[in-house]
């Protein structure tokens, strides 16, 4: 039985660009985002579009996200994001 490793790097990837395609539909042009930047600080997303990132992180990663984890420390930049998968999502295939 093989196991697959969480690849930190390319859910860092896919985390950033959901992030700026979900600012790109709500009217921001040309969004950037370092991977350390506050997301609620940035203005990029409005309250639908965190909870559009989070419905989707949940699909993604195969992951059932409690409330109580909905924090800044957990969801608060791309890297927290990240994280927050490494330890709670099933590995990906």
């Amino acid at each position: 039985m093989t196991t697959h490793a969480f690849d930190t790097n390319a859910a860092r990837n896919d985390v950033r660009a959901k992030v700026i395609d979900l600012a790109s539909r709500l009217g921001h042009e040309k969004p950037a985002l370092g991977d350390d930047d506050v997301i609620p600080k940035t203005g990029l997303l409005d309250s639908t579009g965190i909870m559009e990132l989070i419905v989707w992180l949940e699909t993604r990663f195969d992951v059932e996200i409690d409330q109580s984890d909905l924090t800044i420390e957990n969801f608060g930049t791309v890297n927290a994001i990240v994280a927050y998968l490494a330890a709670h999502a099933r590995p990906m295939a």
